[in-house]
């Protein structure tokens, strides 16, 4: 948790009574909750302190019927590079996906939402990365056809302002040539998005002319990805997107079976939908907490990350308490993992095997880069 600075609450504080005096209102018991909810965001570690400040100065301003403050601008997240089978970030840190699915976020964010809610739920959970479709005419998803590129730019600003990169899918169920263009330019000016090209690209349901793509300049991009444990779209791009939802013994795969692909980058960013398919189905709270914590940790160690999928990260709603709950350990189980393991050659450690485990991995010879899957 950072610390506390109490000038700086004083200070922020000020700033909000001065907000209630310009619109000719003496502050009320609504007043403390603006700066509680500074407070909070920044505690958790969901928002840097500035950040905070803006963003509900910004809310408590249109409370009041006031015009929003010129914002400051946005600070940018380093780029994504590639660095074996690991992202790397531009300024030399190690990084790994802790991601979730938020496939209609974009589309909310065009329809004028407030996604402030969503966004610090997924940071303060522990989330990095936020994978989101552009395209699509989906039962349970929504309806996305009227894209306004213009808006890419601020939608990936505002992400960044809670720390979130972002994976835009281009193509889920509608195929239309212009759009994968249209979406590799309004991104390339950003620096914390990567671009897949297709969901599931081997099902007929997704099938697209595949001779008419090919990897955007400036913006990491994946070829896509194919069904649940096939193999992803060819030729492999920069990195590689991996499905195991309802994978047999899928906790040891999402990181496992990802790894094997190839020598690059391979990022499981579809795993079993929480809490109706596969691996959750029947498992009570504490084995959705291990096998959570347990697939993200695998693919913190062996691959380039992976993905928490759900049912309301479909529509991209706040998640309810034991969605939440298994969110937040899958991010612990990836966050569990040193990144200073990933330059370790993997070894598979039989030795260490007991009656209640499935698998157990490790990269180099540390003791801390050992990941143990249980059953």
């Amino acid at each position: 948790m950072p610390p506390y600075d109490e000038a700086a609450v004083l200070a922020y504080c000020q700033i909000i009574r001065d907000a209630y005096h310009e619109a000719g209102r003496t502050p009320d018991d609504q007043y403390p909750v603006w700066p509680v909810r500074c407070e909070y965001d920044y505690a958790v570690g969901a928002l840097t302190w500035d950040q905070s400040c803006a963003k509900h100065l910004v809310e408590c301003r249109a409370a009041l019927g006031l015009p929003a403050p010129p914002l400051p601008p946005v600070a940018t997240l380093p780029r994504l590079v590639v660095d074996g089978q690991f992202f790397r970030l531009a300024t030399g840190e190690r990084w790994t996906a802790i991601q979730c699915s938020d496939f209609n976020l974009l589309c909310r964010f065009q329809s004028g939402e407030d996604l402030a809610p969503i966004l610090a739920q997924r940071r303060a959970a522990g989330f990095k990365l936020l994978r989101v479709w552009t395209l699509y005419n989906l039962p349970g998803i929504g309806y996305y056809l009227d894209i306004d590129y213009g808006r890419v730019p601020a939608f990936l600003a505002l992400c960044a302002s809670y720390g979130l990169y972002v994976e835009f899918t281009a193509y889920t169920s509608i195929e239309r040539r212009e759009h994968w263009d249209q979406l590799a330019a309004a991104c390339r000016g950003a620096s914390n998005v990567l671009l897949e090209l297709v969901n599931e690209g081997g099902l007929p349901v997704n099938a697209i002319d595949f001779s008419k793509y090919g990897k955007p300049a400036g913006v990491l991009a994946s070829h896509g990805s194919g069904g649940s444990e096939a193999q992803p779209i060819m030729p492999f791009w920069d990195y590689v997107t991996f499905h195991t939802n309802g994978a047999f013994e899928e906790q040891r795969k999402v990181g496992h079976n990802a790894m094997e692909l190839w020598a690059g980058p391979t990022l499981t960013n579809e795993t079993s939908r929480f809490p109706e398919v596969g691996m959750w189905v029947g498992a009570d709270a504490a084995r959705v907490q291990a096998l959570a914590f347990d697939a993200a940790a695998g693919a913190a160690l062996l691959c380039a990350g992976s993905c928490f999928h759900s049912v309301q990260g479909k529509t991209s709603v706040l998640w309810d308490a034991p969605t939440l709950a298994a969110a937040t350990a899958w991010a612990a189980g990836a966050r569990s993992v040193s990144l200073a393991c990933q330059p370790g050659g993997y070894v598979r450690r039989d030795d260490l095997l007991t009656p209640e485990l499935l698998r157990v991995y490790q990269r180099g010879q540390a003791e801390s880069c050992i990941v143990r899957i249980r059953k």
